[in-house]
């Protein structure tokens, strides 16, 4: 039985006004995505060229490396910053971060692993599931403040230098295209040495020195990057989310217009043919 005429009109006003609040949800979220995207990709061979440096320099020490880098002893926890939205309407961009998380618990299931979360559909998600939560960060809403991002570096960095955890990773979204974002987990201390061609560096005051204060700073920026990585995925993964919602908003109105227009046209047709029976019986 088709639906009444005003049922149908009803349900296309409905949705002509969901299709407007997303379609609106998508403009916020491009606009918010290229900034984000501009400062990102700005940062990104920066980051890359100061870590390069600091493995170099690492390198060359022949003497105990500053206190961020691998612990041979202390304790066995570790300690894992997961960074998630504060809000949904961005796909699957929470389920694939907090999946890989859960991956990397059972593979550490012999050790504690201790959460730093940053959004608040992290901690719903853990919660009320007996992980151990350090501390929660929440109502930054995918937007970059330098001063939260040094609080959560410092914690973290107090975590691993006080001996309280062995090891400190990183669970956010890379930041590929706006089509693309992959969900990684990457450590952050205590880092580890890698083998790099031997470079002449002058020096001054002294290696060690250097090496210290440069930890630190890369410390800062790698920070950084990792919350413009995630923050871009995320405005990238709730655009991509607003489109196909409007898209599906724009079909199912076509539909119901078009339905409407049948129903309107019966109608007619019913009419017309009530007014013929009418006239024929009165000729009688």
């Amino acid at each position: 039985m088709p639906l009444p005429i005003k049922q149908i009109k009803n349900r296309i006003r409905s949705v002509e006004n969901t299709k407007k609040v997303t379609a609106a949800m998508q403009m916020i979220s491009v606009a918010k995505l290229n900034r984000l995207e501009y400062a990102l990709f700005a940062l990104r061979p920066y980051a890359l060229k100061l870590g390069d440096l600091m493995y170099n320099l690492a390198g060359l020490s022949e003497g105990p490396l500053s206190g961020y880098f691998k612990k041979e002893s202390g304790s066995s926890d570790i300690a894992l910053c997961l960074i998630t939205s504060d809000s949904g309407l961005c796909g699957a961009y929470n389920q694939n971060i907090i999946r890989i998380v859960e991956g990397f618990l059972k593979e550490n299931s012999s050790r504690k692993v201790k959460l730093i979360l940053v959004g608040q559909k992290g901690l719903n998600y853990f919660r009320p599931r007996g992980t151990v939560i350090l501390n929660s960060y929440l109502g930054l809403n995918a937007k970059f403040r330098q001063g939260a991002c040094d609080k959560i570096t410092a914690e973290l960095s107090h975590l691993f230098l006080s001996g309280n955890v062995n090891s400190v990773y990183l669970a956010y979204t890379y930041f590929e295209n706006s089509i693309t974002q992959k969900a990684v987990i990457e450590q952050f201390l205590g880092i580890k040495p890698k083998k790099t061609k031997p470079t002449a560096y002058i020096t001054e005051p002294d290696l060690k020195s250097i090496l210290s204060d440069l930890v630190v700073r890369y410390l800062s920026v790698k920070m950084r990057l990792v919350f413009l990585e995630a923050f871009a995925s995320e405005h990238a993964a709730r655009t991509i989310s607003m489109k196909t919602a409007t898209d599906n908003a724009k079909e199912i109105l076509e539909a119901l217009v078009l339905l409407r227009n049948k129903v309107r046209q019966a109608g007619i047709t019913q009419d017309i043919l009530e007014i013929t029976s009418s006239v024929e019986a009165l000729k009688g």
